[in-house]
């Protein structure tokens, strides 16, 4: 088949492929599945990303110092809250077969070392206050907490705490005389009473991080630091089924711990992503087959099934991780990618139907071919923008969708070209122009507000943009990590449970590191301790529930009701250390590092109130602070509750920014391809809507927002300037053809209409898809972006097209896109200011034949048509009833 002489190189190229492909289809089919082969092993390499690493930089400082901390003190907590049976007391769990359960169950956890760092159970808390109040010589005075009483005693400084403090010594006194001494031990119920409770009856507060309450105990197991996922899942497994294989009298209890949580996240991550993209397949396919009226209805969704499993595969040989975040890549990819099957598909029909051309396929290669390649790197810019994010898991999120769009493009071109070639040279399609399809005349009814409001609806868009932006700093996310995992799962149960009974949520750690190790008992480490917790339980009662460290155990035992507070003194603390068992001597020092460990019990709050709490503890020890740390020595606030403010924090970095970096690369991407900052800007008035109402109906409705709408914002841009791009290049090529603005718009609209309504949804349900998993993170992003995307495809289809027609009417759109002859002779403004008489009247001098033949409506013959039947809606030339039974395609 001979070229038109006129045809680029690049347009040679698609010809070429075209016919290549199909020619060689077989050998295209055995190539296409061994790269599948190859490329679906990469699946079996992907990783999954839960820990700390994917939501915190390496370099940031709160990832460094949870690091040092948990290489000091162990990893995360798990929790065993044991509550008392009706009508008992804690006195009644600390019965003496419950204690031998307590040594069974540490003895268990402590066998399997790879996993478990340290258990202190209350059997130990009690021990160490056994040791504290016992003396070798049998006389109280000269135990450790009767040393540390007497050196409380001499040193307050008032009369009247001294008095208290003298009456509260002689109570104690009277109630230890009480008990015989060979009956001060553990399996005397009387004994173990006095260990537990004061002289007024509470729990002693050394005690309150074991013996919450009168009712309520907790056996506190340390994982591994550091330690991985699996390996802290494997932790709380343990914990778990070594908790229901002990029983336990007078006492029920319930495991949690943040572990549990994490660990039910990452299962949810290696099933739940293949069960959205299970769900996502069967609503398009319902989508397709009954919307999508060709033959071989599926054949996109077996390209785009092919596609994502290049992605897939290629994302696990690059070693890109799947997180909680990147567990939405399937469905989205699917939503936005099957939109390039169904177009290629589409065209490929409407090619063979019109009879345009000698060769469908190669026609299809040469207008579509170059216009997907356009949007799929419209996708690409946008997805670039989340590289910039604070947050690695959004980073890996975006270079997911990034390669994954991009592999997609290239199977959906690839491999219909080949299928369709193919099946259109054994078998070609026969049938009625779908021109007149209930779909095609939706889109044309969509586009078709008056050309008047083009100018009016771009004014609109900024509005709305520009509102968004107003709001978008009053928008707030939901921060507490708790609701962000399935609420009806039995782990988050657990920990609703014990956050009810305790008050507590997770823990707040202090390590206090002396740069000379030797100097970690010294008086000014012990002195800025006391001062440093002190002051922070009585800043933030609600926050910081109890402190706990050895310094504080110390303090506590010497706290005495309406006495002054005294500093207890650096050698009674050491003694307190020498005396408590291995665990518990584990979790409070590491005298090699020289580091002390503070941990407060942290109050049901979630991370936006943690926040600025946490900031004023870390610059209180800074000199000038409330409490300054003594030369030599750092005080450094992580743990659980740290981490979670660093992700908050980082999430907020630039979590907006984002959204408006994607739309400034894809705009600038836009402005050089199409080689006009007007066509570029055309293109994203849908998009600037879609952003602005989004913020704007989130703020009208109070909603707090998912943290993974840091991604939303992009995804909402790609999905949307697909569209755009696609209607405005469409709109060229009807205009080089030699059709005027407003049948132009129609023609791109009827023809396109099927492809368009059809990948739409699928796009919409790719993303609503999300809706349906039981985590809320990913259900409520699922359900806000989805919405988004709705509305950025609905605002393409009816703002884009009078908005081209308005724009073109002065000659911003087609100029340099098409001939300028062409262009004159179609464009009734640009005649009406050259004074030229209006389309159809006549044919003016100097090219303008084309536009002589071109009624408004019409498809006139431009160069490089084949056939004159090629004719627009109205026109009054129908097309062929079906195409000639044989066409040269692999000529």
């Amino acid at each position: 088949m001979a070229e038109p002489e006129h045809m680029t190189r690049m347009q040679r190229f698609w010809s070429w492929l075209a016919v290549y492909l199909g020619k060689h289809a077989g050998i295209v089919a055995v190539v296409g599945l061994l790269v599948t082969l190859i490329l679906g092993y990469g699946t079996t390499k992907l990783s999954f990303a839960t820990g700390q690493d994917s939501y915190l930089n390496p370099e940031d400082k709160v990832a460094i110092d949870n690091v040092a901390y948990q290489n000091l003190f162990g990893g995360q907590a798990m929790l065993a809250l044991l509550t008392a049976d009706q009508g008992k007391t804690v006195n009644d769990i600390m019965t003496s077969a419950n204690q031998a359960t307590f040594d069974k169950i540490a003895e268990e956890l402590r066998a399997n070392p790879d996993v478990i760092e340290g258990v202190i159970t209350p059997k130990e808390a009690l021990v160490w206050s056994d040791r504290l109040v016992q003396s070798p010589d049998g006389n109280p005075t000269n135990s450790i907490a009767g040393k540390a009483l007497l050196a409380a005693l001499n040193n307050d400084p008032s009369p009247e705490g001294k008095a208290a403090r003298t009456a509260d010594t002689a109570k104690t006194l009277e109630r230890l005389n009480a008990i015989p001494a060979d009956q001060r031990n553990l399996t005397n119920p009387v004994w173990v009473d006095f260990l537990i409770h004061d002289n007024q009856g509470e729990i002693r507060k050394p005690l309150r991080a074991v013996f919450t309450d009168d009712t309520h105990a907790q056996i506190v197991v340390r994982l591994k630091g550091n330690a991985s996922i699996e390996t802290e899942g494997k932790g709380a497994d343990l914990v778990t089924q070594v908790m229901q294989s002990n029983d336990l009298a007078n006492a029920t209890t319930t495991v949690t711990g943040a572990p549990v949580l994490l660990k039910e996240i990452n299962d949810y991550l290696k099933g739940g992503m293949l069960q959205l993209g299970a769900i996502a397949i069967v609503v398009m396919c319902i989508i397709l087959l009954l919307l999508f009226d060709v033959r071989w209805r599926l054949l996109p969704l077996a390209v785009i099934l092919v596609g994502v499993t290049w992605a897939f595969g290629l994302a696990g040989y690059l070693g890109i991780p799947l997180s909680l975040v990147t567990i939405a890549g399937l469905p989205v990819m699917l939503g936005i990618g099957i939109d390039y099957a169904i177009q290629m598909h589409a065209r490929v029909e409407e090619e063979v139907v019109i009879d345009r051309a000698a060769h469908p396929i190669q026609e299809t290669a040469r207008n579509l071919c170059p216009a997907l390649l356009v949007v799929t790197f419209d996708a690409v810019f946008a997805f670039a923008a989340l590289r910039w994010a604070q947050v690695p898991m959004i980073r890996m999120f975006g270079l997911l969708l990034a390669v994954g769009i991009a592999v997609i493009c290239f199977a959906s071109i690839i491999v219909p070209l080949a299928t369709l070639g193919i099946r259109e040279y054994k078998s070609p399609t026969k049938g009625r122009d779908f021109r007149e399809g209930f779909l095609g005349r939706l889109t044309v009814k969509l586009g078709s507000l008056p050309i008047w409001l083009g100018p009016v609806l771009a004014v609109a868009s900024l509005a709305v943009f520009f509102g968004g932006i107003a709001v978008e700093e009053k928008l707030t996310l939901q921060t507490d990590v708790a609701k962000w995992v399935n609420q009806s799962s039995e782990g988050i149960k657990n920990f609703r449970s014990v956050e009810a009974q305790t008050g507590s949520s997770s823990e707040l750690g202090i390590y206090v590191v002396d740069s000379n190790p030797n100097d970690v008992f010294s008086q000014r480490v012990v002195d800025f301790m006391h001062e440093f917790s002190g002051r922070n339980l009585q800043k933030y009662p609600e926050d910081l529930l109890t402190a706990t460290s050895l310094v504080d155990t110390v303090g506590d035992l010497t706290s005495v009701p309406g006495a002054s507070d005294v500093t207890p003194q650096a050698a009674d603390v050491k003694a307190a250390f020498d005396a408590a068992p291995v665990d518990i001597q584990k979790s409070t020092v590491n005298p090699q590092a020289g580091a002390m460990n503070l941990i407060f019990r942290y109050g049901q709050k979630d991370l936006e109130s943690r926040l600025p709490v946490v900031r004023e503890i870390d610059s209180s020890t800074k000199a000038g602070g409330a409490t300054p740390a003594p030369d030599g020595v750092e005080a450094t606030p992580s743990g659980l509750a740290v981490v979670g403010v660093g992700l908050l924090e980082n999430l907020n970095a630039n979590r907006v920014a984002l959204t408006y970096l994607s739309i400034l690369f894809v705009g600038l991407f836009l402005a050089v391809r199409l080689r006009s900052v007007v066509r570029s800007l055309l293109s994203l008035v849908p998009v600037l809507i879609a952003v602005g109402a989004a913020s704007l109906v989130a703020w009208a409705l109070g909603l707090k927002l998912s943290p993974m709408t840091a991604v939303g914002g992009p995804l909402v841009v790609a999905a949307c300037t697909e569209f755009t791009s696609l209607i405005l290049l469409r709109f060229l090529e009807e205009r080089r053809r030699g059709l005027p603005p407003r049948p132009a718009v129609d023609v791109a609209a009827s023809r396109t209409g099927r492809a368009f309504i059809v990948s739409g949804l699928t796009a919409i349900s790719g993303v609503a898809v999300i809706a349906t998993s039981s985590l809320p993170l990913l259900r409520d992003f699922g359900i806000i972006v989805g919405m988004n995307v709705a509305v950025a495809l609905f605002t393409a289809l009816t703002v884009l097209p009078p908005l081209l027609v308005w724009a073109d009417d002065h000659g911003w759109v087609s100029r340099h896109m098409i001939p300028e002859d062409v262009l004159l002779a179609s464009t009734p403004g640009l005649r009406r200011r050259k004074g030229l008489p209006p389309i159809g009247e006549g044919a003016p001098e100097g090219g303008d034949e084309v536009g002589a033949t071109a009624g408004v409506g019409a498809e006139p013959v431009a160069s490089g048509s084949s056939a004159a039947s090629d004719a627009g809606p109205g026109s009054g030339n129908e097309p062929p009833a079906e195409p000639p039974p044989t066409r040269p395609l692999f000529s």
